[in-house]
């Protein structure tokens, strides 16, 4: 994420002077952020390690913003004052001359009746909060990333045990984004195609049953003057050679027209190689392999020329050319 220069500090003393700005439920969300360590609010528990502790305004105008006030302390859980639901107040439950009661006594400095109905309108607004939370699923991963929404897409793509996480060279929480791709089974090849196309962001397409020579076992092959295993019998395992062709067991990801910048990125040296590779695997569960195919933009083929200082390297970067390619370099093949 991007940084904005905007510090912890400056969000809370904005907070603090101008509390009309904020909308109930965003500045809830920021004193969350602000004091990550303190019990988020609306959980069970010792109320004096939450967040904020709410109270009613204890006036009958009419509210202008959702909230009046907010006070930090530092060491205590922030006080902020709302005017849109609770006991007592403009919008309270209770009849007005609980209210009015409220006040006069407040005028004298008696807290005592306010601070009595607090104890229920604290947690009212917390309850209120979190049934809010629940159906705002950003708001509960901003805190600690443990919410049952990001649960249930972990599970969605085979991440739901603990020792599966955190394997992969790449963020969990990116394929989380694309749970609605991954969940899916059987797994199709316009999916990955659209899978590998947003993330690295370059033109991708799934050429499906390129087939390849795989080699047998010698358990499976035949040997002159062994008449006792399986592989010996005419039509059923009997075969000529150590290798096999299979037709299935190959895609080729064809990723192009590239610029030379991104050429680079894909080649066993740059980085985005082993990102292709991680995400055709994981999305395939290692039932196929897979090749790559680098189609270079043909304005960016570069010569060979004799006695430069960069060597290209044979079968990546080298091409024997006298004038412009007419058509895009597609000959670079790689396996991942």
């Amino acid at each position: 994420m991007e940084d904005t220069g905007v510090t912890n500090a400056a969000v809370a003393e904005q907070l603090t002077l101008d509390p009309p700005a904020y909308e109930f439920f965003q500045a809830v969300r920021l004193l969350e952020r602000l004091y990550p360590e303190r019990r988020a609010v609306g959980r069970f528990g010792d109320p004096t390690r939450e967040v904020a502790h709410f109270s009613a305004r204890t006036v009958i105008a009419f509210p202008a913003s959702e909230i009046h006030a907010v006070d930090l302390p530092g060491d205590r859980p922030a006080r902020m004052v709302v005017n849109f639901m609770g006991l007592i107040g403009p919008l309270g439950l209770l009849p007005y001359h609980y209210t009015q009661l409220v006040a006069e006594r407040s005028r004298v400095h008696d807290r005592a009746l306010r601070d009595f109905f607090d104890i229920f309108q604290h947690r009212l607004i917390s309850l209120f909060y979190r049934a809010w939370e629940k159906y705002h699923f950003t708001a509960a991963y901003e805190r600690d990333g443990q919410d049952g929404m990001t649960e249930h897409l972990r599970d969605l793509i085979g991440l739901g045990i603990a020792a599966f996480r955190d394997r992969l060279p790449i963020p969990d929480e990116l394929l989380l984004y694309y749970a609605g791709v991954l969940g899916p089974q059987p797994r199709s090849a316009l999916a990955l195609q659209e899978l590998l196309e947003d993330i690295l962001e370059v033109p991708v397409e799934v050429e499906q049953f390129v087939g390849g020579w795989y080699q047998l076992a010698p358990s499976t092959q035949c040997h002159v003057g062994d008449e006792t295993g399986p592989a010996e019998q005419l039509g059923l395992g009997a075969a000529a050679g150590d290798e096999m062709w299979d037709q299935q067991a190959r895609v080729r990801l064809r990723l192009g027209p590239l610029t030379r910048e991104q050429y680079e990125r894909f080649l066993p040296s740059g980085g985005g190689h082993a990102l292709l590779r991680t995400l055709a695997r994981f999305f395939s569960h290692d039932q196929f392999d897979f090749d790559v195919q680098l189609v270079l933009a043909r304005g960016d083929v570069p010569g060979c020329v004799i006695g430069s200082d960069e060597a290209p390297p044979l079968g990546w970067r080298t091409w024997l050319r006298t004038k412009p390619f007419a058509r895009d370099a597609d000959d670079t093949i790689l396996t991942l």
